[in-house]
């Protein structure tokens, strides 16, 4: 079920309306009944295998909890990276190994006929969320072995915490001090319920209204960028960094909001990102979730900055490569990934070279510059995001720059209207969020009404059709 679909907004009305009426643990057990119908109606059997690796986790965090020094850690790792490895990057080792050998043992039919006479299978499917429920239920364990977690839940309350429907299939990644906690105080208050409305139609107007109505001219650009002029291959990867914004944020938003509407807040995952004024600062703003989780997990267990400084440069580009591994299993998502860690390490120098005062305010010119400067970057690795191949990727870049003959599509001036929207809804998210803390009871009802109102008739004339949100492949 898509958030954007009829068929969601009713079995979220039935949930939201059942939830209210439980108490306690029974309130526990049907929001996880629900959540796991919710991963259900995408598809049964993965369903119970997502639920017996949930059931595994919770055995073995039992096991370490009693003893951070037994053997069961490494045995969760290896189950939770092993099933992410399996479903996620199977095939692209397997392609490899082919490219590099050209065995024919490693021949694409090879293993499309092992799977078919042994399982009755064409091909290993990937799992819906795989990525966002391994790197939470890892890190869960981490902290347990680490003495950061000593929540000691039970079942229902673990397996809610990683089923939890609004922020299962993309995020925000919950950390366990973020969650827990609220199971004890249940109780959404006015202003709560405000925002989550108001989120929820945020939400729809990012996903549907803006990113919706971009990809279908963006799309076919990095599909076929031979095809297109250079001017078109430009501006398509503005475009694409408009639509992953509205689209990823958009989920965010209507992840939270109807969190905030079952009464559990959770984290922020977007703040500004594009008014950065350097790459650093863009990571500290965009997938905040997942950057804190590279952050905790794998920079600082290399040694974070605390070696030396060129081991420090490594560092980071292992964490980003690894990062843009996590996003696909694809040689251009590496190469997006280790791009971003050359760049951070790179301003790293800078800094140490040019040791700045931070203690001096920046001028308004060179943070403008700044935002140019870190957009531009995050916008022209987009090539390499959202390009299905290597080779595409470097056409787009290539006939973007030098400007090459081809089509030039006739709906260019939609990309630049979202991409102006995308930088007033940045803009939006550095003042005070709704509510307002001196605005009344009526003030702040009217304002969901009007706000609500003018979405609904915008998604009425502008939604296009669904698509899924982009996240979703991850």
């Amino acid at each position: 079920m898509k958030f954007t679909s009829l068929s969601f907004l009713c079995f979220f009305l039935v949930v939201y309306c059942l939830h209210w009426v439980f108490r306690g643990k029974y309130r526990l057990g049907f929001l996880f009944l629900a959540s796991f119908g919710f991963y259900a109606a995408w598809s049964i059997p993965f369903a119970f295998h997502f639920l017996s690796i949930v059931l595994l986790n919770h055995l073995f965090n039992k096991q370490i909890l009693k003893n951070r020094s037994s053997f069961w850690y490494p045995v969760s790792l290896f189950v939770n990276f092993g099933n992410l490895f399996l479903f996620k990057y199977f095939y692209f080792l397997w392609d490899t190994i082919f490219q590099l050998t050209g065995s024919i043992w490693f021949a694409p039919e090879s293993i499309q006929s092992f799977l078919h006479s042994q399982f009755g299978a064409d091909s290993i499917t990937l799992p819906l969320a795989i990525s966002f429920y391994t790197f939470q239920m890892v890190a869960y364990t981490i902290d347990i072995k680490r003495g950061n977690a000593e929540e000691n839940p039970n079942f229902l309350q673990f397996a809610l915490f990683i089923f939890f429907f609004p922020q299962l299939v993309a995020g925000p990644i919950v950390r366990h001090g973020e969650f827990f906690y609220q199971l004890e105080v249940w109780n959404a208050k006015k202003e709560q319920l405000f925002e989550g409305y108001y989120l929820v139609f945020l939400g729809l107007f990012k996903k549907v209204v803006l990113a919706d109505n971009l990809s279908p001219i963006i799309e076919p650009i990095f599909q076929n960028p031979e095809q297109y002029d250079g001017f078109t291959n430009f501006i398509a990867m503005f475009g694409y960094s408009a639509r992953v914004y509205c689209d990823f944020s958009g989920y965010t938003d209507l992840a939270r909001g109807l969190g905030k509407l079952l009464g559990i807040n959770l984290p922020e995952n977007f703040h500004a990102p594009f008014l950065s004024a350097s790459v650093r600062e863009l990571w500290t703003r965009w997938h905040m979730t997942l950057a804190t989780w590279i952050k905790d997990y794998i920079y600082f267990p290399l040694g974070g900055s605390r070696v030396s400084e060129y081991r420090g440069y490594i560092n980071l580009v292992v964490t980003f490569t690894l990062a843009g591994f996590w996003h696909g299993a694809n040689f251009t998502f590496i190469i997006w990934g280790f791009l971003h860690g050359l760049m951070l390490s790179i301003e790293r120098k800078f800094e140490l070279i040019r040791k700045p005062d931070r203690t001096v305010k920046t001028s308004k010119w060179k943070k403008f510059f700044g935002i140019v400067y870190a957009f531009g970057f995050f916008t022209f690795t987009i090539a390499f995001f959202n390009g299905p191949t290597v080779h595409n990727s470097l056409v787009m870049l290539a006939k973007a720059f030098t400007g090459g003959a081809g089509i030039r599509t006739n709906k260019l001036e939609l990309i630049v209207y979202t991409l102006i929207l995308t930088f007033i809804l940045n803009y939006l998210q550095t003042k005070p969020s709704f509510p307002r803390e001196n605005w009344s009871t009526k003030t702040s009802l009217g304002f969901l009404l009007l706000f609500s109102l003018v979405i609904t008739i915008l998604l009425g004339y502008l939604a296009p059709g669904g698509t899924e949100f982009i996240y979703f492949q991850f």
